[in-house]
């Protein structure tokens, strides 16, 4: 019987150069047909995963024009993704992105980990704000990412962040755009990282201003705990007028406010410090009606005789705190609220100071913090 290789005489069997280039060529366009088979394969596979990830989103309709896949790198790419709340009183949607491109490292799946790297471009998203004693929600992030993963650095360019006071007549806005962030180190479920989330992001605020927000965090913390600065300068506190006009019928002359705020919640337990400045604004009616007017003075009175908010110090600043141990309290809205809140707070004593001037110290008294109400 002859040996594999050999014909019945023993000798080796010697293919002639020719033919030996030509099963060569044949095996190279065999492995390219399989690699191409896989390679279209896969765009069709990222379309249906896609797919059915969106239409299991609880309260949410999702939607996107295309979702790819590719191996090397290994990246899964969707464009156009559209994320909306159904229930919500505005037609924009809750998320929107032109795309996101998510990259598995390979020298990590190796190991049996799934760590991933994501650049978004063109993200939008819209919050309203509620009615008051009505709470807000945001799907839970076990929802958004059903596996376990770590996500190493994300980097997103050309975001806006859109603030919609529904309940208010006129539905005023407050517009945050040409955004930059970066997010790192965050998991999709508890234990997967070591140290803290971390985010930074800074932009435009309604066309004038910058606005800037460092903050590290625990996702999974039992009471929300986080520590960051946040900070805004150049603002134009005019751009506030349609939020201030629907609740007061009154307006603010244009002028330039700037506020430092840092914060640190242990525990659900908030401390902090908000510093305000505003210069030249002032209190004008909304029109030419004398009740109007008549509004107009009484805001000058009420800023000129009221006493600086708790908490305020020699230096101007003024300490914070609050408690947001409550149970159904989301990180990332929490974070919000009290960013938003201490925006309020300085605008409101800046003004202040405009009237009645600068707060005088108070000698041998302790200030107590001024409570943020970030549950109202």
């Amino acid at each position: 019987m002859s040996e594999r290789g050999k014909t019945a005489t023993g000798k080796r069997l010697r293919w002639p150069p020719g033919k030996r280039s030509s099963i060569w060529l044949v095996a190279a366009a065999a492995f390219g047909v399989a690699v191409l088979g896989v390679h279209l394969a896969a765009h069709p596979v990222a379309r249906w995963q896609t797919r059915r990830w969106v239409s299991q989103l609880h309260g949410i309709d999702g939607d996107f024009l295309d979702a790819r896949l590719s191996f090397f790198p290994l990246t899964y790419e969707v464009t156009h993704l559209k994320l909306v709340q159904p229930e919500r009183q505005t037609r924009e949607p809750l998320f929107y992105a032109e795309r996101v491109s998510l990259q598995l490292l390979w020298g990590k799946l190796v190991t049996g980990q799934l760590v991933a790297r994501v650049d978004a471009r063109g993200v939008k998203v819209v919050l309203e704000q509620p009615v008051p004693g009505e709470a807000m929600r945001l799907p839970e992030l076990s929802t958004l990412i059903p596996m376990k993963i770590v996500l190493d650095r994300l980097q997103a360019k050309d975001g806006e962040v859109l603030y919609v006071w529904v309940h208010q007549k006129y539905r005023p806005t407050l517009w945050f755009h040409d955004i930059e962030a970066t997010l790192e180190n965050l998991g999709s479920r508890p234990k997967l990282t070591s140290g803290p989330m971390t985010l930074a992001a800074a932009g435009i605020v309604q066309r004038a201003g910058r606005m800037s927000v460092v903050v590290q965090a625990d996702p999974f913390g039992l009471a929300p705990s986080f520590a960051g600065q946040a900070r805004i300068e150049g603002f134009d506190v005019s751009q506030m007028n349609a939020l201030i006009d629907s609740q007061n019928d009154v307006k603010l002359a244009p002028g330039l406010f700037s506020m430092k705020m840092s914060f640190e919640s242990r525990d659900g337990k908030l401390t902090g410090q908000v510093d305000p400045r505003l210069e030249t604004s002032e209190i004008i009616p909304h029109d030419a009606s004398l009740g109007s007017a008549i509004k107009m003075l009484l805001g000058r009175l009420s800023m000129a005789i009221s006493t600086p908010a708790e908490g305020t110090t020699a230096s101007g600043a003024i300490l914070i705190r609050d408690d947001l141990t409550g149970s159904d309290r989301q990180l990332l809205l929490t974070m919000e609220k009290v960013v938003e809140n201490g925006f309020l707070l300085g605008l409101q004593e800046g003004l202040k100071r405009v009237y009645a001037g600068r707060p005088a110290p108070v000698e041998g008294k302790k200030p107590v913090p001024t409570n943020l109400k970030t549950g109202s």
